[in-house]
């Protein structure tokens, strides 16, 4: 980056005082791969509490797609502040509603459906795993090797990017086989066609495993 965008060396005095102070009392369980402490952002860049001018190549992560301070939503969500912060999902408002007929309208699926909205990806997994045994009456699964679904104790059962990411919480969730994922760019298996391989590999498994139930 320019010179012109550091203002000190990185990290700068205010952000390791700064990470010095959460170190003493924020859990070490949340994963901070760069010292970069922010103070305010602005479409895609982000400045960091010793004025410090970065560009957010990450911002699409964690669901968050539209930049730091975007205006619109900025307004929106100080609209909705006026009316109320929560409402138990035990009720009913028309805000949820209106998102929904909205998401309808999109039809990301074909037929009927609905929505349910989660607070994160993992808790969206652990519904959907609670989903789909409901709905089959069957127990097990199966994952890709290399994904990421979330930590909490079903998505980490499935979560296979990193070795460490299941690190003294075996056992997991039981049932949970992971297979290849059918990457043509970097073939695990013999052929042109590796979707159809993962399938084959997939059907020796489950002659091996009979019970699959």
């Amino acid at each position: 980056m320019n010179d012109i965008h550091n203002k000190t060396r990185l990290p700068g005095p205010k952000a390791r005082a700064l990470i010095e102070r959460d170190r003493e009392v924020v859990s070490p369980s949340y994963v901070r791969d760069y010292p970069f402490v922010m103070s305010h952002g602005r479409g895609a860049e982000v400045w960091d509490v010793d004025g410090n001018r970065f560009v957010d190549f990450c911002g699409r992560n964690r669901r968050v797609l539209d930049g730091a301070r975007h205006p619109a939503v900025v307004t929106a969500i100080q609209e909705a502040a006026t009316r109320f912060l929560h409402i138990s999902s035990d009720y009913w408002h028309e805000g949820q509603v209106k998102l929904a007929e909205a998401i309808r309208e999109l039809d990301p699926v074909s037929g009927p459906a609905v929505s349910f909205f989660a607070n994160s990806g993992a808790e969206a997994v652990e519904a959907a795993l609670k989903l789909a045994r409901y709905a089959t009456g069957r127990s097990r699964y199966i994952g890709f090797l290399g994904a990421f679904h979330g930590r909490t104790m079903g998505a980490l059962a499935f979560t296979a990017s990193k070795y460490t990411q299941q690190a003294r919480y075996f056992p997991t969730m039981p049932g949970v086989t992971h297979v290849p994922y059918p990457n043509p760019y970097r073939p695990l298996f013999a052929g042109d066609d590796q979707g159809r391989a993962v399938v084959a590999y997939i059907e020796q498994l489950m002659e091996r495993k009979c019970s699959c139930r």
